[in-house]
């Protein structure tokens, strides 16, 4: 299957039901991880063209943090960085794609690491349809429009982290990595 027939967020459409708090804490934590990693991942895969061990490295870590949003809205407790690629390769994706293992050998390109052919196009057709349909906006940070976004965002994220009754601050080992 390719990258613009995978069913992407299909759960939020299904009405996946979670504890407000819960799901408040599991989509910001996704959006962060999204727009702060994920964007730079795929900036780095398109500016990478020269340097194809980097974007093998690059397109293996975004894949990784994609299983980790996965299990955070699922509300699985995340799994160290070590195992996402293995799982995600052994259970494919639920919550953030339709998606099986060998959908994501395919849309990532692995056959490449062991010396087969490979394009990354299947992987930036894969993001744009995630930020598409993505339920909320997300801002752009690398971009100069991107930063003053990105401070609304936050504010309107600690707003509806107190009225879910959270602390915001749940989001301050996620700031302090990226």
């Amino acid at each position: 299957m390719n990258a613009a027939d995978i069913p992407v967020f299909p759960q939020v459409r299904a009405g996946h039901a979670r504890p407000v708090a819960g799901a408040v804490e599991a989509w910001i934590q996704a959006a962060w991880l999204m727009l702060a990693e994920g964007r730079s991942y795929i900036e780095d895969l398109e500016g990478g063209i020269d340097q194809p061990q980097m974007q093998s490295a690059v397109k293996l870590r975004l894949l990784e943090q994609l299983v980790d949003v996965d299990n955070r809205l699922a509300g699985r407790i995340p799994v160290a960085d070590a195992h996402c690629l293995a799982l995600g390769l052994e259970y494919g994706l639920q919550e953030v794609a339709q998606a099986t293992g060998t959908d994501l050998i395919e849309i990532f390109a692995l056959a490449e690491e062991f010396g087969g052919p490979g394009s990354h196009d299947e992987i930036f057709v894969f993001w744009e349809r995630l930020l598409e349909a993505f339920p909320g906006e997300l801002p752009d940070r690398l971009i100069a429009q991107g930063q003053r976004d990105m401070l609304v965002t936050l504010r309107s994220w600690a707003a509806l982290s107190r009225a879910a009754g959270l602390d915001i601050g749940f989001l301050t080992p996620f700031m302090k990595e990226a």
